[in-house]
């Protein structure tokens, strides 16, 4: 089919829920693509999920495949779930692509788990919980090993390192010579660190922690990082012989479409090498964003991305989704200003497509006045916001209001606390009561504030309550039209209004102290910070008409 015919017949043959399912030229140009490893840029609204289900349509209605010749990759099962309700909703000229059941996408992870289970094997994958509890054992013992005493402040930092630590040697150096190489590379690694320096230590302790944590992790039990090891093997061994039920269900694979492309690992780049051998005429059909990379600290290594014709050089191609469905033309612009200024000078700008302009309003809420000798007097004025907040973040009620005029001295002192919050919590009521009906996504940096006895949580608790107090949204639809995450969690989503909290050069692009200790996994301050860019800029593009930029940042 030509360009023009594919446009024609998916305006006028392919519908979904009833609608035409419509195609750019770019979206078109990708589903009619047919090299052997094919990249698509896809920024930030640019519909990379509208593409995938159309390369289905197109490859079962027009290149005769089965759904059994497809394999889909998404990265995580709301995803995948999403992807296949589409495929079963897709009609050609009103039938079906199919009459049986639509499980074409699913996870790595689910991928992996069926492999291991048609060997007869049946592993059980350990629940955060258990795996968090394993991650905190093995800590404790590499630490009464060591003969290090650890200060009861610096314990839950620890924990956080040594997870992620022990996420990513799992992801990194895994299979059979996978321990030894983790075991040079340290010893090649501690000699740069200082003896004196505080992530030296740190680093002996996590390191020492993944070993005790591995010898705990027995079959059945398992974790997703030795699953996908496991899985792994067992396609390269199925290719080599031949035969088999692994062999036999993956040699007719002509399709591997993978999803969030920017987020691939070692571990996925080897179970993707793995099912090439078992079916090695199969075309590779990757959908990312280098833009938004951010998951780094979990195992990610956008070089991938970057460098994909090293990875996979036959027959390769690279084609760009630049249109952006999603957000006004302000907030695409200002998206695209971003990154081009800070993370990527050369690389091509999306396109808004809508026509409406959008607003960006900055605040630096920090300069929001309240006059703390003025807190006993105000009866109607700042005393009632901080007594509201006061009430919201001590007693977690809406009932037995405040007076202000009752606080006693220890109360304002308390109050004197929690002042940078009392800021920020006033500018978004502001905020929130000139758009009630629309739905507000709150996002912040991290899932702490810059009061460290408030966490994100507490904050949302309290904001709940204080907008209740003042009449601007009860509880009710605030559950229904506020979201309040951090901008890790906000990847995928989008909302009317996005309001970035706490958007302040030091909250934003902020350098740990003990980072160096993954220097091992190729990290350095470049990549961190351009880490923290691509975070950004996954914030700036969520919002679809209003974004409120609350601090001194952007």
């Amino acid at each position: 089919m030509t360009l023009e015919q594919v446009l024609d017949w998916f305006q006028h043959h392919v519908t979904l829920d009833g609608k035409p399912y419509t195609l750019d030229v770019d979206q078109a140009l990708a589903v009619l693509d047919s090299h052997k490893n094919t990249l698509v840029t896809a920024r930030a609204g640019s519909g990379k999920t509208r593409v995938i289900v159309a390369k289905v349509a197109y490859l079962v209605a027009k290149c005769q495949l089965d759904l059994s010749n497809i394999a889909i990759f998404m990265f995580n099962r709301t995803a995948a779930t999403e992807v296949n309700q589409r495929i079963a909703g897709i009609r050609i000229d009103g039938h079906p692509l199919t009459s049986g059941p639509v499980l074409v996408a699913s996870t790595f992870h689910k991928f992996a788990l069926n492999i291991v289970k048609m060997t007869g094997e049946r592993p059980r994958i350990i629940s955060e919980t258990e795996q968090s509890a394993l991650i905190q054992d093995s800590l404790r013992r590499a630490i009464t090993a060591s003969g290090q005493k650890v200060p009861p402040s610096e314990c839950a930092d620890l924990l956080k390192l040594t997870a992620s630590f022990i996420t990513r040697a799992g992801q990194k150096y895994c299979g059979a010579t996978g321990l030894t190489e983790l075991a040079h590379a340290v010893q090649s690694h501690l000699p740069k660190l200082s003896p004196r320096d505080q992530s030296t230590r740190i680093h002996q302790l996590a390191h020492a922690s993944y070993y005790y944590y591995l010898e705990v992790l027995r079959p059945p039990r398992t974790d997703f990082n030795l699953l996908m090891t496991s899985a792994t093997d067992l396609l390269e061994k199925s290719a080599i012989e031949q035969d088999g039920p692994i062999f036999q269900r993956f040699q007719n694979i002509r399709y591997i479409l993978v999803d969030e492309y920017q987020d691939f690992s070692y571990l996925f780049f080897a179970i993707v090498r793995a099912l090439r051998f078992v079916c090695p005429h199969a075309h590779l059909f990757a959908v990312g964003d280098d833009w938004q990379a951010i998951n780094r600290f979990a195992g990610s290594d956008v070089d991938y991305f970057l460098n994909f014709t090293d990875y996979f050089p036959e027959d390769p191609a690279n084609i760009p989704l630049l249109t952006n469905y999603r957000s006004d033309r302000a907030i695409v612009e200002n998206a695209n200003d971003y990154m081009l200024e800070h993370y990527d000078p050369t690389a091509r700008r999306a396109v808004p497509f809508s026509k409406a302009k959008g607003k960006i309003t900055r605040l630096d809420y920090q300069k929001t006045r309240f006059d703390p000798s003025d807190y006993a007097e105000d009866r109607l004025g700042d005393g009632r916001y901080l007594a509201a907040l006061f009430e919201a973040l001590t007693q977690n009620t809406t009932d037995s209001p405040v007076n202000p005029t009752s606080l006693t001295t220890a109360s304002l002192a308390r109050i004197k606390e929690y002042l940078p919050i009392a800021k920020l919590l006033k500018s978004v009521a502001r905020i929130v009561k000139k758009h009630p009906r629309e739905q507000i996504m709150l996002l912040h940096r991290h899932n702490f504030t810059s009061v460290p006895s408030i966490t994100l949580p507490v904050f949302t608790l309290a904001l709940k309550n204080f907008l209740a107090r003042e009449a601007i949204l009860p509880p009710a639809v605030f559950d229904r039209q506020i979201r309040v995450l951090t901008m890790h969690k906000s990847k995928g989503l989008e909302s009317d209004v996005v309001i970035l909290l706490e958007s302040n050069r030091d909250q934003l692009l902020s350098e740990h102290p003990y980072a160096t200790i993954f220097s091992i996994f190729g990290d350095s301050l470049t990549t961190e910070k351009a880490d923290q860019h691509r975070l950004i800029y996954v914030a700036l593009t969520r919002a679809k008409h209003r974004l409120y930029l609350l601090g001194n940042f952007l």
